[in-house]
């Protein structure tokens, strides 16, 4: 690889890889914590946690009425339906989406969070309910943050944790 080529490379792949570009993704995380917590606050207050608004909305996916992208997730919907799972998915959807803005605000656990949230609007999507053209966006984001895991995370509360935790082990130890 010539020097050229390298020295390209590493411009691209600076944000994902130095301690200097946190600043970025923290408020990559700071929009998508945002987003997120909106979502599944919306949810909660429109009572899906008490009830079941997912039912209404598998079923018309199930009987062909709401339009979607692929046509197997007509199945997916049906058997979601027949089993039940739309109840339990009522209470862990806006559950989820609230953990998720909670671990991007934070900083703790990105690369899982990140995972379910990608999860979720591919879910949404593939259900004809969602917009590519915003969560697709969402997801791209999503994807890139999980790009920089190693970096994405430093100004956090999982930082200052591992920082904090020498400490309080070596006060523990002096004090027993």
């Amino acid at each position: 690889m010539s020097t050229h080529a390298l020295r390209r490379f590493r411009l691209l792949t600076w944000p994902f890889r130095s301690r200097f570009s946190s600043p970025l993704w923290l408020a990559l995380r700071m929009y998508l914590g945002l987003v997120w917590m909106t979502f599944g606050l919306g949810k909660i207050r429109a009572g899906w946690l008490t009830s079941n608004p997912l039912r209404p909305l598998l079923t018309a996916v199930a009987e062909g009425q709401t339009q979607t992208p692929l046509d197997f997730y007509t199945h997916v919907a049906r058997l979601m339906v027949d089993t039940g799972a739309d109840g339990l998915l009522s209470v862990l959807i806006p559950l989820a989406e609230v953990a998720v803005a909670v671990s991007f605000f934070s900083g703790v656990l990105l690369v899982p969070a990140a995972i379910i949230a990608i999860g979720i609007n591919v879910n949404l999507i593939l259900a004809g309910i969602a917009s590519v053209h915003f969560d697709g966006r969402i997801i791209l984001m999503q994807v890139l943050l999980l790009a920089a895991w190693r970096v994405a995370g430093l100004l956090g509360l999982g930082t200052l944790v591992r920082r904090m935790w020498p400490r309080l082990h070596v006060v523990r130890k002096v004090t027993a």
